[in-house]
């Protein structure tokens, strides 16, 4: 008898003080998801608007993908990315910026940002992004990814 693997759904967390920008962000996914051929196509999305709530959400959450803006009302989106790297390593960050200073991106990637999208963002750089994230994981040591994986 075969097992099937049931793919547990990975989690986003969207973090952006507009709220008009992380529901911009969410309908890009949704829609990149059910069109394009991806590995990873069951989400789940959880939302801040400031780094406090962000903070927390992530604690709660521990998502496997982080879209996060860099000026929040509370606080710094930089200071954000070292401290969810601290509690999950391997979790994939993507900046998301109006203010695209070459300060701030080689401040994110060196802080760990997998990737850097400016605003205004297009689908055409979300699903670059995606497909990024189909590569990281498929890299990652078989530990990180088996909580992924669920037999019913």
């Amino acid at each position: 008898m075969q097992t099937k693997i049931k793919v547990r759904e990975q989690k986003i967390l969207l973090v952006d003080d507009l709220d008009y920008n992380r529901q911009l962000l969410r309908n890009n996914l949704t829609m990149l998801f059910s069109r394009e051929k991806l590995k990873y196509k069951a989400f789940s999305y959880f939302q801040a608007h400031n780094a406090s709530s962000a903070l927390q959400t992530f604690s709660q959450q521990l998502p496997e993908m982080v879209f996060l803006d860099i000026e929040l009302p509370d606080g710094s989106g930089l200071e954000l990315l070292k401290r969810f790297k601290e509690q999950k390593p391997d979790c994939f960050v993507v900046m998301v910026s109006g203010v695209s200073t070459l300060e701030n991106v080689k401040t994110s990637i060196d802080s760990g940002a997998a990737s850097f999208i400016v605003k205004p963002f297009t689908g055409d750089k979300i699903l670059a992004v995606l497909k990024q994230f189909d590569r990281y994981y498929d890299k990652l040591p078989k530990q990180a990814v088996e909580p992924l994986l669920q037999k019913p």
